[in-house]
C-alpha cells in the first residue's frame, strides 16, 4: 500500500499543472551532524521532493535517520516522510500527508525536515548537493521555485573528544510518534541503545555494535506501534551504563 501511495505522490509531483506561486528552498547545517531543509511559499505546500547528492567516503545518509521536525502537538506531526538511499551518494526524499494536510501554509517559513549525517572522512569539508526539487500545492499543482538545486559545505574538521560518555537527551519530548535520542561517547567501542517500557519489557532495540567517539551520535525511534505513556532508553557504552525518560502521547 505504501507504493502505491508513493507512486502516485511522485505522479502527482512529477505531472501536476502549471507553476503558481513562488517558494524558497534552503539548506542549512547545524552544529550536530544535521541537515535541516527550510521552506517559505507564498502558497500551500502539499507535497515536497528532492535528491541529495554527497560523497559517501565523506559522510553517510542512513533512511531511518531523515524526518520532518514537526513535534507531537503539532497536527502535522503523522506527515508521511518516505527516504531511499538509491545507491552511495544517492538518496531520494518524498513528503507529504495522506489527508491532504499542507506541509507548509502560505506565506510562511519554516524547517521542516531534518537529515542526520555519520561524518566517514573528518579530514576535510564535505559537498552536499540538493536537486531535483519539486513541490505540490492542491490539486497537484507544482508551486515555482526561485532554484532548481541548493548546494552546501559541511564542515567535516576533527573536533576534541568529548570529555565524558553522556545521554544529551531525546528531542522532541514529549512526542508523537518519532524522536530523536542523542549521547556522547568518549571512548569506541560496542554500544547498545534500546527502548523499555516501565514493566521493563524491551519494546525496541535501536543499535547494537561498534560506535566512534564523537559527540552527537543519533539515534531515531519510532513508536508508532506503542501505546501512549512512559518509556525509557538504556544506553550502554565501554565503562558507562544510563537511561533516559521519555514521554510518548498520541
Amino acid at each position: 500500500m505504501k507504493k502505491i501511495f508513493v507512486t502516485l505522490t511522485v505522479l502527482s509531483l512529477a505531472l501536476g499543472a502549471q507553476a503558481t506561486k513562488n517558494a524558497s528552498f534552503k539548506v542549512e547545517s547545524t552544529n550536530q551532524n544535521e541537515i535541516q531543509i527550510q521552506l517559505e511559499a507564498n502558497a500551500d505546500v502539499l507535497g515536497l521532493q528532492f535528491d541529495v547528492t554527497y560523497d559517501p567516503a565523506q559522510i553517510t545518509l542512513s533512511e531511518s535517520d531523515i524526518s520532518h521536525m514537526f513535534d507531537g502537538s503539532d497536527s502535522r506531526s503523522n506527515m508521511s516522510v518516505y527516504s531511499k538511499v538509491k545507491e552511495p551518494g544517492l538518496a531520494r526524499v518524498i513528503m507529504f500527508d495522506l489527508g491532504g494536510q499542507p506541509i507548509l501554509n502560505a506565506n510562511n517559513l519554516e524547517n521542516v525536515i531534518s537529515l542526520s549525517y555519520t561524518v566517514e572522512n573528518s579530514t576535510k569539508a564535505a559537498n552536499v548537493k540538493v536537486s531535483n526539487i519539486v513541490l505540490a500545492g492542491h490539486h497537484g499543482e507544482e508551486v515555482s521555485l526561485d532554484k532548481d538545486e541548493v548546494e552546501i559545505t559541511l564542515d567535516t574538521e576533527s573536533v576534541d573528544q568529548p570529555y565524558e560518555t553522556s545521554i544529551v537527551g531525546n528531542f522532541p519530548n514529549p512526542f508523537n510518534p518519532t524522536t530523536k535520542i542523542e549521547f556522547n561517547l568518549k571512548n569506541a567501542g560496542h554500544v547498545d541503545v534500546a527502548v523499555y517500557d516501565l514493566q521493563g519489557r524491551k519494546v525496541a532495540n535501536l543499535y547494537s555494535g561498534l560506535l566512534e567517539a564523537k559527540e552527537g551520535h543519533v539515534f531515531t525511534w519510532d513508536a508508532s506501534n506503542v501505546a501512549s505513556g512512559q518509556y525509557f532508553a538504556r544506553i550502554t557504552a565501554p565503562g558507562f551504563s544510563d537511561v533516559l525518560n521519555m514521554t510518548m502521547i498520541k
